[in-house]
């Protein structure tokens, strides 16, 4: 007798556990959140500077900033106010307060703007949507309040020449985008001094950093 109780209990706790295995229902992930990976076209459009695509200063808070998934869903609407904040909203320039919002323009793909909402994750605006503009990177420059660049890999020069005499940068002043010819753009500073700076490198690539406001 005492040895069929072990035996019993052995094969008591052999039927538990296969009932478990047989209930424990399998990981799903939630199909309804779309995963942000990237190809690796979708890396290189992520490099290129195609343009952007901007929140019109005609924005009203009333109004809802809707975003798309690839397959056109809804991905995420809002309105954005002076206390908005979202973590899966943090595109090339974000200020609530000043309705600002700037997202990096991919491409174009079957009536909607390809954009970057973050740094992982691509989704999609209406191109028809009339709260939105886009803007080549030459026009956007132009329309910020000024720009930063470095200095020794980009002095400030006379003219829009590499050979051109350069001059010292003035950290005490601000320098405003005026106007672009090919790959030089003219700023002035704050004493209406007239320099030409680089704003893209040989392959065309945006080397300044663009500021919203003072």
């Amino acid at each position: 007798m005492k040895k069929i109780l072990p035996t019993l209990t052995l094969i008591s706790l052999c039927i538990f556990s296969c009932q478990d295995k047989k209930t424990t229902k399998p990981f799903k992930p939630d199909s309804n959140k779309e995963k942000s990976v990237t190809s690796p076209a979708e890396k290189k459009d992520e490099k290129e500077d195609k343009g952007f695509i901007v929140l019109k200063n005609t924005y009203q808070q009333k109004d809802w900033i809707k975003l798309y998934n690839k397959d056109h869903s809804e991905w995420k609407s809002f309105q954005m106010n002076d206390t908005f904040n979202d973590d899966d909203v943090t595109p090339y320039m974000i200020k609530p307060e000043y309705t600002l919002l700037v997202f990096k323009f991919l491409g174009n793909e079957n009536g909607f703007y390809k954009v970057l909402v973050n740094e992982n994750t691509i989704k999609y605006i209406k191109e028809s949507d009339p709260l939105f503009l886009y803007q080549t990177t030459q026009e956007h420059i132009l329309s910020v309040f000024s720009v930063g660049f470095n200095e020794k890999e980009n002095p400030l020069r006379t003219m829009p020449d590499s050979k051109a005499p350069s001059q010292p940068l003035d950290d005490d002043s601000f320098y405003y985008p005026i106007k672009i010819t090919g790959s030089w753009l003219m700023v002035k500073d704050d004493h209406e001094q007239s320099l030409w700076i680089k704003w893209c490198d040989e392959k065309g690539h945006l080397i300044l950093e663009l500021y919203y406001d003072a």
